[in-house]
């Protein structure tokens, strides 16, 4: 038997699991209270094969989703109250998925955060050849002096490098360290002194690959 494992990443750990649901079965995803109305949100799934999103909810109240692409939607918040997610689990081209939800009000932020969604067998493992999920970092843009976090899921033990880069590819800080498989998270405090407004680059290497994200330093 196999199921879906929910787990809710936001900026200092793991912070609710949900119960497990069988694949082929609906299941919901409790994100969080709504308590203003009219914000614009982004739904991302890093791999829509994986859990199938039919519709959205804010306080019981159906939500008019645009579907952009088969793994990213968007829409206009109507309602107050808890968002909830719902979907299908799927058993896709891989055993885990990374959804970024966030939600914005004018020039505020009402929510960020990034739900790991992750199959696993009771029975024999699922042979996936995975790399690694690698979230936005949160807050982004990040002040000068305050903590950003990125999330990062590994399949298998091993050697892990992160550098903070320019866009041209110069490294101006890098960290190494061995870790297990599973979920970690990195913070890191940007400096008045080296870091500038402006756009940089994170760049995690681990044994599955290479991969990059960019964020910002607000002035």
């Amino acid at each position: 038997m196999i199921f879906i494992l929910f787990t809710l990443l936001f900026m200092h750990g793991i912070i609710h699991s949900q119960s497990p649901i069988s694949v082929g079965e609906r299941g919901q995803i409790i994100i969080s209270d709504i308590a203003q109305d009219s914000a614009m949100y982004t739904v991302k799934l890093s791999n829509s094969s994986v859990f199938f999103i039919d519709s959205i909810s804010i306080g019981g109240i159906p939500q008019d989703v645009q579907r952009i692409t088969a793994d990213s939607m968007s829409w206009q918040g109507n309602g107050l109250g808890m968002l909830m997610i719902h979907g299908i689990a799927l058993a896709g081209s891989d055993s885990m998925t990374l959804s970024r939800i966030t939600g914005r009000l004018q020039d505020s932020i009402v929510i960020d955060t990034s739900i790991l969604i992750r199959i696993s067998s009771v029975h024999t493992p699922l042979p996936y050849v995975r790399f690694s999920i690698l979230s936005d970092n949160i807050p982004n843009p990040v002040m000068r002096g305050e903590i950003t976090t990125w999330s990062y899921a590994i399949d298998k033990p091993g050697k892990v490098s992160i550098a903070i880069i320019t866009l041209d590819g110069r490294i101006i800080e890098e960290f190494s360290m061995l870790q297990d498989r599973g979920i970690h998270a990195f913070e890191f405090i940007p400096n008045a002194y080296t870091y500038h407004p402006g756009v940089y680059g994170m760049r995690l290497i681990t044994e599955q690959g290479i991969f990059h994200r960019l964020w910002n330093v607000s002035p």
